[in-house]
């Protein structure tokens, strides 16, 4: 049962994938979250202006801006909130660009399964 806290969370996730982000979004309403979602990164950058999250899912490759270039615009428009990039291609360059994003973390798609999703979320919402 989610908890009042989680409950009053809200996540956006950008994911092009219909059906992995289908999973994440039932699975993570499912836990508690409230969930909006983007298929590009365009759109997302925009959401992100003009509503608060408390912490952002997005896959690295997306049409449009990838996610860490969103995750770049939104920290220089001063949002601090946490970021997890999910991607099927985690390449090191990947992970020494992340180094200059703050809170972020980076995992590959296949490093967990979907039901892992509310524990991983939990924890970097702490």
């Amino acid at each position: 049962m989610a908890s009042a806290e989680q409950k009053e969370k809200k996540i956006l996730i950008i994911e092009d994938d219909q059906v992995y982000r289908s999973l994440l979004i039932s699975t993570l309403r499912k836990a508690g979250f409230q969930c909006t979602f983007c298929i590009e990164g365009d759109l997302a950058t925009k959401k992100l202006m003009q509503e608060k999250f408390d912490l952002l899912i997005s896959d690295y490759l997306l049409p449009g801006t990838n996610g860490v270039e969103i995750i770049r615009l939104m920290r220089k428009q001063g949002i601090d909130i946490p970021a997890l990039i999910v991607t099927n291609y985690p390449s090191e360059l990947l992970h020494i660009s992340n180094k200059a994003l703050g809170r972020t973390k980076i995992m590959a798609k296949a490093s967990f399964l979907p039901d892992d999703m509310p524990k991983i979320v939990l924890g970097m919402m702490n």
